[in-house]
């Protein structure tokens, strides 16, 4: 069961131990509510033009791995179904590559995994020798592959398979959750999300989006029928059960157009922000892709005033992961201002002492760009802190400051 061939062991090796413990402090912590944004890249999609998935969106934060097998990515000689070749890759190697690549940025990877008839029944799952797992036993075995071989940031059901919503099912899904999701030991870093659909082979999604008891295991649902235009119904059928902050709306170009995919990316319920925005664009519409992502708002709460409005995200004061992640010997940290305002960036030594200071003046509402380089500035291989301050000096709001803190890395 957790056989690998030695060609993918070595490349495996090669990949994880670069600078190993440092990838490891650079966990990226699970979006803010509402910030979700899932681009799904699809192995088996047909198109004009093919992206790898280091370039095939932009703006997505949480990138699902599809169509190919969880199982086949981790054990490539025993689980091989030739889904994730493409025209692309060739290699489970490259692919690894460019999911640690991903993972560098500051974006999620996730695994789809596709339930089936058999995960309704005792044993849900056989292995490739015929071993038959019961429900603990696969749950274990996906996390044996998703988080102890290949380093994933969680997985993704599809929840509409001809399984059937019955208590075996139920014990499953909470089982993967000890090891993914709110309720697992990493639930600030391991995301279990469920991709749902109520009609056509859909039965368990009608019990699973709306229990509260089995929602409160994933992070979010999100809802896939696409060809529905009713979105706000849609959201609703689950929202109204387990919440809106569980809750998001899948769009797919082949279906949804552009500007009704942006209409429903800005589109918030009145109780509560949606958990964000999904978009299947498979890997050959980069321009659709992250046009939704970026008309995606979110409602924003001024301490000051306990006044709630609506703005763009990227309107909002926002640091974001420096790229690339680790560097050597020019990153670029980027970040947004809502309004006019005094703005220190500086970088910090893991001490708390100040290394470099990159800014130190008033600037106009927008988003910013500094790059940063080894060669102008005195940073030895490590982990570094830096922080962003901001003093918004606009509308009489003085003395309200902002401030956050990330990590990066330079590698010599």
């Amino acid at each position: 069961m957790k056989k690998i061939d030695y060609v993918k062991a070595a490349v495996i090796i090669f990949l994880f131990t670069i600078d190993y413990h440092s990838q490891q402090n650079l966990k990226v912590e699970i979006p803010p509510a509402g910030h979700n944004k899932v681009a799904y890249y699809v192995f088996d999609s047909h198109g004009p033009d093919h992206f790898p998935l280091t370039t095939f969106t932009d703006e997505a934060n949480i990138v699902v791995v599809f169509e190919g097998t969880l199982w086949e990515l981790a054990d490539s000689a025993h689980y091989s179904t030739g889904w994730m070749r493409n025209a692309v890759y060739n290699y489970y190697s490259e692919i690894l590559r460019d999911i640690k690549t991903l993972q560098a940025r500051g974006v999620k990877v996730l695994m789809n995994v596709d339930d089936a008839p058999s995960w309704s029944t005792s044993t849900p799952f056989t292995t490739y020798d015929g071993t038959k797992l019961d429900y603990k036993q696969f749950a274990l075995f996906i996390k044996e592959c998703a988080i102890d071989s290949l380093h994933l940031d969680g997985i993704s059901l599809d929840i509409e398979h001809r399984a059937t919503g019955n208590p075996e099912y139920i014990a499953l899904l909470k089982e993967i959750g000890k090891y993914f999701g709110p309720n697992s030991a990493n639930s600030n870093t391991q995301m279990y999300i469920a991709a749902i659909y109520a009609g056509y082979w859909g039965e368990p999604a009608s019990v699973i989006g709306k229990s509260k008891d089995v929602s409160s295991y994933f992070n979010f649902v999100m809802d896939m029928a696409y060809f529905n235009t009713d979105y706000i119904s849609r959201f609703k059928q689950w929202a109204d059960y387990i919440g809106a902050s569980k809750t998001m709306i899948g769009v797919l170009n082949d279906y949804n157009d552009l500007a009704f995919s942006t209409a429903i990316a800005g589109w918030q319920p009145a109780f509560a922000p949606k958990a964000g925005i999904m978009v299947y664009a498979a890997n050959n519409f980069k321009s659709y892709t992250d046009s939704v992502f970026r008309a995606l708002t979110v409602p924003v709460t001024d301490a000051n005033y306990n006044e709630t409005y609506e703005k763009e995200i990227q309107q909002e004061l926002a640091l974001m992961q420096n790229y690339p992640n680790p560097f050597n010997p020019t990153t670029t940290i980027s970040y947004q201002l809502s309004s006019y305002s005094f703005v220190s960036l500086k970088i910090y030594d893991m001490l708390g002492r100040e290394i470099v200071s990159l800014v130190n003046n008033f600037q106009e509402a927008g988003t910013y760009s500094v790059q940063l380089s080894t060669f102008n500035y005195p940073l030895s291989s490590g982990i570094y802190l830096y922080t962003l301050r901001v003093r918004d000096t606009s509308s009489g709001k003085y003395g309200y400051e902002f401030k956050e803190t990330k990590k990066m890395t330079v590698l010599k």
